[in-house]
């Protein structure tokens, strides 16, 4: 259903593209799983059910706009407001990862299946992160291949889930764990694909890097 309705809303449900038609409901079903799954280990009244589903529709129509300049942007590459869309898109991509990654938590699988799961999230992460750099791009992105841009990534971050297994850290700094590493990955990707990696972006991702990395040594528990 939310396929369907992201597909009609945007005018796109017989587009030619089938490349683009999956690409862009990726974002919009993540939020929907992730943020539906949270909900539910949260406190529920009818006033908090009022505020969830105001902050659902919110969302949801910024996402409708981001997914609109996205679209256009195909077929324009210059865009006004795409890097304010680029903003959002991964602000929510961010914040859908952490609904899934938490979720993903707290059903308290087997290690093997829980990072087989962080992999299949980052495949549909990073998926979506190389579409909305590459349509900006003259050539659409054909010399960037997917395999260095969404297998590799979702490989590292696949990795990073299982040594947070054996890690002390419960489920809500793991998923945040996590989600900084889709951050820092991301950043450094869109940089690389746009052929803006320079040496002062390479320092500031690393001095994250470096924070995040002193911040769970220091934060966690070790007894």
């Amino acid at each position: 259903m939310v396929i369907f309705c992201y597909w009609f809303g945007l005018g796109i449900i017989f587009d030619e593209s089938f490349h683009n038609r999956i690409l862009s409901i990726l974002l919009p079903v993540s939020f929907f799983v992730g943020f539906g799954m949270f909900v539910a280990f949260l406190p529920y009244s009818l006033v908090t059910s009022i505020i969830y589903s105001l902050f659902f529709g919110i969302i949801s129509y910024g996402l409708f706009l981001v997914e609109n300049v996205f679209l256009v942007a195909i077929g324009f590459k210059t865009v006004p407001l795409y890097r304010a869309a680029y903003t959002v898109g991964l602000i929510v991509l961010l914040l859908a990862t952490f609904f899934l990654f938490d979720c993903l938590f707290s059903f308290r699988l087997n290690l093997w299946w829980n990072t087989l799961a962080v992999f299949i999230i980052g495949l549909i992460s990073f998926s979506f992160l190389h579409w909305s750099v590459t349509i900006e791009l003259s050539d659409g992105g054909k010399g960037k291949s997917m395999q260095n841009y969404v297998v590799v990534p979702s490989l590292v971050l696949a990795q990073l889930a299982l040594a947070l297994g054996f890690w002390p850290v419960g489920i809500f700094k793991g998923s945040v764990y996590l989600v900084s590493a889709i951050y820092l990955m991301s950043g450094l990707l869109q940089a690389d694909i746009r052929d803006r990696l320079f040496r002062r972006v390479w320092l500031m991702y690393t001095w994250i890097a470096v924070a995040i990395l002193l911040a769970m040594v220091i934060i966690t528990r070790w007894r």
